[in-house]
């Protein structure tokens, strides 16, 4: 066990980085309580605290340092008078390089005191160099050294080339081709220089894409991650359901009406390894279905009957591959990474009937039925004929030409299955398949505003069988459980202690390999920002129901106190900073219709999470505009069909 321990620092630690302040440095140099509050709180900076494991972890010395774009600056480093001349600085520094590295720095700074010999020799070993004089740095006759040491990556590194295979742990030691990095799925999933990087080509090559194993989390977080991932989770879903895969070719009819007449059986099967085929004759085919179904290796069957239609499609093992074909796979490999663009599908358009998916049993649904009936009215006043549908009119959706989805969307259930064959068939769709997607899974909305640096309760993810006595040490309880699917706070725990928390993730890590830890931040009531368009439609306050504390008591359903009051908003009375955060965590999952739940904690907003499928109820999110928002999202339809009409879409 190493004798030190290295933590970010929170506001607890403010005391001690203040005394440390005022005894390592001049009054004259010293940052002022304030400037250390705002460190620690900054998106920017990162403030750390070491402490000395044999000393009951009792903290002995701070780092602060600023990251920039492609440089990392160190501010301080400080070590407290009685632990000195025991390597601390050292293990600091240390620490800061081994950082720097990992998140893809180009560089490392500092600032060094030029009348200290000794402080700048010791960077020098470090091998930190002078690259300039700074007179009257620190005041009048007080100049400093600009020092820096460049951060060199072997050519081929993830640093150098962006191009990464992700594997399964137990696979990184049989799989190697030069100039590609090849890395274990939990270190892709964990490690900050992937979470941090935008210049990421990734292959996903797991074992196993299920939901909630760690290949799904790797492709889903990926995504989220703005990596050039393949598989996508959206591409996943489209061939676990054989009709959404069929409609994905009928665009392509004709060209593989053409490839396959002069089979003179029945059936076909083809197997496609990134582009390539096994059989040469089948090399076309296995392009165009690599540039339809970007899955890294699966083998398709067709049937005829009238036509050729899809019959089945399998995912292939990486390792059977491996023992197989290795020859034709690295081929296939290096291949992948040299393209450097890809073909997409397009579609087709139609236009001007609304279909409005319902669940008339649903317990909650996103809207009542005297908002649904206020719905269907506002359609015919903007131009839409509209009809309620169920999940039994899947295969009438082609008839339509917008899709609404108004009963509560999941990646696992038919409403997604339902978006994703709208979208392909050529609909306008609320809610889009990849903001079902994206906001379904709660670590992929985590990482994605992680990324955009957008304010969220501190957060940690947990992984099966990776959880040791240093992670507990990090934690302050209570802390809030979520699973990564989970929606209307069902899936969502609070545990008050360490023994709870441990009780709690055996039960959920039986079912996902990853659950969301966050801090528990309490407030009178949430902020709901409904957002159309990337453009604010309405403003609530939910409060929390009643001695609960959450929006919905799921435990205590059968009461009036379920769920707690709310209150419509004037735009106006929204804290600035409040509206301006959900706009731009909403601009991170697309221009659909969103609700995103904002708490504001002693003035500053925090994001708790973004919702595709927002409760648009009677006298309710309505209470101001009144029929008036109906319309606004009818009109919101509308245009987009026209708009349509004159652009080519894709898949993505």
């Amino acid at each position: 066990m190493n004798k030190y321990f290295i933590r970010e620092a929170i506001q607890d630690d403010l005391e001690f980085i203040e005394e440390l302040e005022n005894s390592c440095f001049p009054a004259s140099r010293r940052s002022t309580r304030r400037s250390l509050k705002q460190s620690i709180e900054s998106e920017s900076q990162v403030v750390w605290i070491i402490q000395d494991s044999s000393l009951r972890f009792c903290p002995v010395g701070s780092a602060s340092v600023i990251c920039y774009k492609h440089s990392l600056r160190i501010y301080s480093i400080a070590v407290a008078a009685q632990h000195r001349g025991r390597g601390i600085g050292e293990f600091l520094l240390n620490y800061i390089v081994d950082f720097a590295a990992s998140m893809g720095f180009e560089k490392i700074t500092l600032e060094a005191d030029s009348a200290s010999q000794n402080l700048v020799d010791w960077y020098r070993k470090f091998s930190f160099e002078i690259k300039a004089l700074l007179n009257d740095y620190y005041g009048p006759g007080e100049h400093a050294y600009r020092m820096e040491k460049p951060l060199e990556y072997p050519s081929g590194s993830f640093c150098d080339s962006g191009n990464v295979i992700v594997v399964d742990d137990s696979a990184l030691k049989s799989f190697c081709i030069e100039g590609i990095e090849t890395v274990p799925a939990s270190e892709y999933l964990s490690k900050d220089r992937f979470k941090n990087s935008d210049r990421c080509r990734v292959l996903n090559l797991c074992g196993s894409y299920r939901t909630h194993s760690l290949g799904y989390y790797v492709s889903l977080l990926a995504a989220a991650r703005n990596h050039k991932i393949v598989p996508s989770v959206m591409t996943l879903k489209d061939i676990s359901s054989i009709p959404i895969a069929q409609s994905v070719l009928e665009d392509e009819r004709d060209f593989f009406a053409r490839q396959l007449e002069k089979v003179k059986s029945n059936r076909i099967e083809v197997t496609v390894i990134l582009g390539k085929s096994i059989q040469r004759r089948n090399s076309e085919i296995a392009k165009k279905l690599f540039s339809l179904f970007e899955i890294p290796f699966f083998r398709i069957t067709f049937a005829k009957h009238k036509e050729w239609r899809i019959e089945k499609i399998k995912i292939l093992s990486f390792d059977d591959l491996q023992r197989e074909i290795p020859e034709l796979l690295d081929a296939a490999v290096i291949n992948f990474f040299q393209k450097k663009r890809y073909s997409r599908t397009r579609l087709k358009n139609y236009k001007y009937d609304l279909a409005i998916l319902v669940n008339p049993d649903e317990k909650t649904p996103p809207s009542c039925p005297q908002a649904l009936k206020r719905f269907k009215m506002a359609a015919a006043e903007v131009g839409f004929y509209a009809e309620f549908v169920t999940k039994s009119d899947y295969r009438r959706i082609c008839e339509f030409d917008a899709l609404f989805i108004r009963e509560t969307t999941s990646i696992e259930n038919h409403t997604y299955q339902f978006a994703r064959n709208a979208y392909t068939e050529g609909l306008i769709v609320i809610d889009d398949p990849w903001s079902i997607m994206r906001c379904a899974n709660k670590i992929y909305l985590y990482e994605r505003l992680n990324k955009a640096n957008i304010r969220q309760p501190k957060s940690w993810l947990i992984a099966k069988n990776k959880l040791n006595g240093s992670f507990f040490n990090q934690l302050k309880f209570p802390l809030v459980l979520k699973l990564p699917e989970s929606s209307f706070s069902l899936g969502v725990y609070l545990v008050k202690d360490e023994k709870e928390l441990e009780f709690r993730l055996e039960k959920m890590l039986k079912k996902n390999d990853l659950v969301i830890a966050q801090e528990f931040l309490t407030s009178d009531f949430d902020w709901r920002i409904g957002i159309l368009g990337n453009s604010p439609l309405f403003a609530c306050k939910y409060f929390m129901a009643h001695g609960h504390w959450q929006i919905y008591n799921w435990q205590n359903d059968d009461s009036s106190d379920f769920t707690g009051l709310s209150e419509c908003v004037p735009f106006d009375n929204v804290p600035a900073g409040v509206l301006k955060t959900a706009l731009r965590a909403a601009s991170l999952i697309g221009d659909g219709l969103y609700g995103v739940d904002v708490k504001e904690i002693k003035g500053l907003p925090y994001v708790i999470e973004i919702n595709d499928n927002p409760n648009i109820d009677h006298n309710i999110e309505d209470q101001l505009l009144k029929d008036g928002l109906y319309v606004k999202i009818m009109k919101s339809f509308y245009d987009r069909i026209e708009k349509e009409r004159n652009e080519t879409r894709y898949l993505i």
